[in-house]
C-alpha cells in the first residue's frame, strides 16, 4: 500500500509539475500574442476608418475612390487645396504588381505630356512606367512614397499618390468622374478579369468579378503584354 501511496505522489507531484509549466507557457505566450492581436486590431480599425474616410467601396471586386477622375492608363486623379491634382494608381494598376520596393518619380517643376512617364515602379522582379494622365507640369511629388514603396499598394487611393500634377488646360474634364467614373472602373475590372482569364486559364467569378488574379504568372512576355493593355506600359 506504502509503494501505491508514494507512486501517486509521484505521479501527482509530476503532473501538478506539467501543469506548472504549461500555466508558464500559456501565460508567456499570452504577454507575446496579446499585444500582437491588439497592435494588428487597431492598425485594421484605423484601416477601415481610412476606407471610409475615402468613400472607398468595392465595384466589380477593385476598390473604387468617388471624387476622383480616372485615366486610360489606370492612373487617378484627384483635386488639391493649391489646385493642382494628386496623381496615384487605381486598383486595378496596383494589381499588376506583386509588390513595390522602389520608386521613382519625375523632378518637381519638370514639365511633362500626356503619356510621358511621371513615375517609375520597381517590384517583384517587375518595372512599369506610369505615364501622365494629362499635359502640364509637375508640382510636386510624394516623398512618402520614396521612403516607403509599399504605400503605392497599401493605400493607393490615399496616402500612396505619386505626384501632383498642374494641367497645361482643362482637357482633364473630360476624364470620367462620379457615375461614369464608377461605371468605367467596373467595366476595365471585368475586362481586366477576362484577359487574366484567357491567359492563365482561371474561371472568374459570378458576374464577372476581379477576383484576386496573380498576372505576374503569365511569364515575362504575358506579363509585359498586359501591362501595355492596360498601363501603356
Amino acid at each position: 500500500m506504502q509503494v501505491i501511496i508514494e507512486t501517486l505522489q509521484a505521479v501527482g507531484v509530476f503532473l501538478a509539475g506539467m501543469v506548472g509549466r504549461f500555466g508558464i507557457f500559456l501565460f508567456m505566450l499570452a504577454l507575446l500574442v496579446l499585444p500582437a492581436l491588439a497592435i494588428a486590431a487597431a492598425a485594421h480599425a484605423i484601416e477601415r476608418r481610412h476606407r471610409r474616410a475615402l468613400g472607398l467601396r468595392s465595384v466589380a471586386g477593385v476598390l473604387f475612390r468617388p471624387g476622383a477622375r480616372y485615366a486610360p492608363g489606370h492612373t487617378w486623379l484627384a483635386a488639391r487645396p493649391s489646385g493642382s491634382f494628386a496623381v496615384g494608381l487605381d486598383d486595378i494598376a496596383q494589381r499588376l504588381l506583386p509588390a513595390v520596393t522602389l520608386v521613382e518619380l519625375a523632378r518637381p517643376g519638370s514639365e511633362v505630356k500626356k503619356g510621358e512617364p511621371i513615375a517609375t515602379l520597381h517590384g517583384g522582379g517587375r518595372v512599369v512606367r506610369i505615364g501622365s494622365p494629362v499635359t502640364g507640369t509637375v508640382a510636386g511629388v510624394n516623398a512618402a512614397v520614396i521612403r516607403d514603396p509599399s504605400l503605392v499598394k497599401r493605400d493607393g487611393y490615399g496616402r500612396g499618390w505619386l505626384v501632383a500634377l498642374a494641367p497645361r488646360d482643362e482637357s482633364w474634364m473630360s476624364l470620367p468622374g462620379g457615375s461614369d467614373a464608377e461605371r468605367w472602373i467596373g467595366d476595365e475590372a471585368r475586362r481586366f478579369a477576362r484577359a487574366v482569364e484567357a491567359r492563365l486559364g482561371m474561371a472568374a467569378a459570378d458576374g464577372g468579378e476581379l477576383v484576386a488574379p496573380a498576372p505576374w504568372l503569365l511569364g515575362e512576355e504575358g506579363w509585359r503584354n498586359l501591362a501595355a493593355e492596360f498601363l501603356g506600359s
